[in-house]
């Protein structure tokens, strides 16, 4: 192989690495900032899970907080677990729709719920 050659494939080769780099660069500020919302979701979840009466609105607070720490687990390694992120959207809709809530509690879940859906659109 001539040299001209080798410079031409050492330049390509510095270019996919670099490419690769700032993809996984891209998709690690996808994830903080995912993780920044399910943080906060969580923080809302626990503030309302002291309000709550009865065993199926509790449980339902439990399941959504299970979710969204399944969630975050796998971000953590860099992975995006699209079933958990489902199941935690859902795991908040029901809260809003069956649990009563203080209006304050309820406009908290409600920003999560929309900043949760935007995050990932942005991804």
């Amino acid at each position: 192989m001539d040299s001209f050659l080798k410079k031409v494939l050492l330049m390509a080769l510095g270019v996919v690495l670099s490419l690769s780099l700032a993809a996984a660069r891209d998709r690690a500020r996808d994830w903080s900032e995912l993780r920044g919302v399910v943080d906060r979701t969580q923080s809302d979840l626990q503030a309302a899970s002291g309000l709550q009466h009865g065993d199926k609105q509790r449980a339902r607070v439990q399941h959504a907080q299970d979710d969204l720490s399944k969630l975050d687990r796998k971000l953590v390694k860099g992975k995006f677990d699209k079933e958990a992120f489902e199941h935690s959207l859902g795991a908040i809709k029901a809260i809003l729709d069956h649990n009563t809530l203080p209006v304050s509690g309820r406009d908290a879940l409600m920003r999560d719920l929309n900043e949760l859906k935007a995050s990932n659109e942005r991804r």
